[in-house]
């Protein structure tokens, strides 16, 4: 029986419709592409879809006060570009998913698979981010030149800067170093430094401009990188101004591959079927409660994975179904989330039963309520307990939503207490590619990352 996921916002948040980092030159061009289609592509989703081409432009045309709100939006695509293919690669890496043959088009290298995020096969998800971070920066940099004073009140600063604060935000949670514009490898966390800046600005602008989804998005943002931080007094303030109901989505949309919500596209999606739930806790998971946060289901008319897989034979086809549509929208920041924020700074401060109540509201709560019958609180007598619970718990209200990698890497490398997702030998975050070595003289080619667990 397919089961719907249950999860509705009944809060506000606005929808977007929707470079290399030493080629300002090349990016320049790519930004200009992006933006003939974002000036055809309403960010509040318009009824005329048709896009027409007005060939190039020139750059001062990006100055054009008319321009801002089309500038706003090449950020979002270019970001859709960017999580799409991080999100879908790490399922496999953290076992969200489970490999049913592809690796062409669809699907990854058979490393991947294994876990092992390398060099050699990550300079499409380091360009897309790049390309996302630096779209961000100059859209940015030109509204703040262009609006001048206006710049602290204006409807589209406000939406640039949370786009940027997610792009930055984007690339700490996922990659092991920070690299900005040809410079040499930094610790990741220049990467969430730069979202909080982001994202407190987007606060003041967002208050200014009265764009009160524009805020809290942002504070639940950065709420989600302030953890990372150490700021967690921080992270809780801005967690308590996010009402449960919360969600900031992500759209994507059917009108090109890179905008396509590549979970469903790849793992969903015939004739691909290249990845499934079998052989995952979620697996089994839903099957034992049916927590509409896990849906997977299966078709009798394509029961196995699209190629065998070596050592395993055919993989059972058993299809995530939370996101049902190419078109599907992924969460960004959800009010679920920053209870688990709450939780988990709790049990830093060995609170394990004000730990537990946040972390059973969340899943007795809004997004789990199915049926009339709620999924049955955890229960923990240890603080080790009440740790593998939030662990498990982020796992399931995050599921497919790009944000797992992150979390077992920093719980990993800080040795928290409680049971934590076997890594062994698997990457905990992505390497600089070989390409930007290659091209970077600041960044050796032996230069040394990629911890695993």
């Amino acid at each position: 029986m397919k089961m719907e996921r249950g999860l509705e916002s009944k809060g506000a948040w606005w929808r977007s419709r929707s470079a290399r980092s030493r080629r300002p030159e090349r990016r320049k061009n790519r930004v200009t592409a992006s933006l003939m289609l974002a000036m055809g592509v309403s960010a509040l989703g318009g009824c005329d879809l048709d896009v027409t081409n007005p060939g190039p432009v020139t750059d001062e045309f990006l100055n054009d006060p008319l321009a801002q709100p089309a500038l706003v939006n090449t950020i979002g695509l270019a970001y859709v570009a960017a999580f799409n293919r991080v999100a879908y690669q790490q399922t496999v890496v953290t076992r969200e998913l489970h490999f049913a043959g592809q690796t062409g088009f669809a699907g990854f290298s058979f490393d991947a698979h294994l876990g092992r995020l390398d060099s050699d096969n990550v300079d499409v998800q380091w360009n897309n981010t790049q390309r996302a971070r630096w779209v961000a920066d100059d859209a940015v940099r030109r509204l703040r030149e262009g609006l001048g004073d206006s710049f602290s009140s204006n409807a589209n600063a406000a939406r640039a800067l949370l786009w940027q604060g997610y792009a930055y935000r984007l690339m700490g949670e996922n990659w092991c170093h920070g690299v900005i514009d040809g410079g040499e490898p930094e610790p990741s966390a220049v990467f969430f430094e730069r979202a909080e800046e982001a994202f407190s600005e987007a606060i003041d602008v967002g208050s200014g401009a009265g764009l009160d989804d524009v805020v809290t998005a942002a504070r639940a943002g950065r709420a989600s990188v302030r953890i990372w931080l150490d700021d967690w007094s921080g992270a809780v303030a801005d967690a308590d101004e996010v009402p449960t109901s919360f969600v900031h989505q992500l759209e994507t949309s059917t009108l090109e591959e890179d905008q396509y919500n590549r979970v469903f596209f790849g793992s969903s999606n015939t004739p691909w079927r290249a990845h499934s739930t079998w052989n995952t806790f979620y697996e089994d998971y839903y099957l034992e409660t049916g927590d509409p946060r896990t849906s997977w289901d299966e078709d009798p008319d394509f029961p196995f994975g699209n190629a065998e897989v070596t050592g395993i034979g055919q993989v059972p086809w058993f299809f995530q179904t939370k996101y049902p549509t190419l078109d599907a929208p992924y969460p960004l920041s959800k009010g679920t989330e920053m209870r688990l924020i709450e939780a988990e700074a709790r049990l830093r401060e060995n609170d394990r039963e004000g730990a537990m109540e946040l972390i059973n509201e969340v899943r007795t709560g809004l997004s789990s309520d199915h049926d009339d019958s709620p999924l049955p609180e955890w229960e923990a007598d240890t603080l080790e307990e009440a740790w593998t619970h939030l662990k498990r718990e982020r796992g399931i209200e995050l599921w497919l939503e790009g944000r797992r990698l992150g979390d077992l890497r920093r719980w990993i490398q800080e040795g928290t207490p409680g049971t934590t997702d076997d890594m062994t030998d698997r990457s905990l975050c992505y390497p600089i590619p070989r390409g930007e070595r290659q091209q970077n003289p600041n960044v050796p080619l032996d230069f040394q990352e990629a911890p695993t667990g």
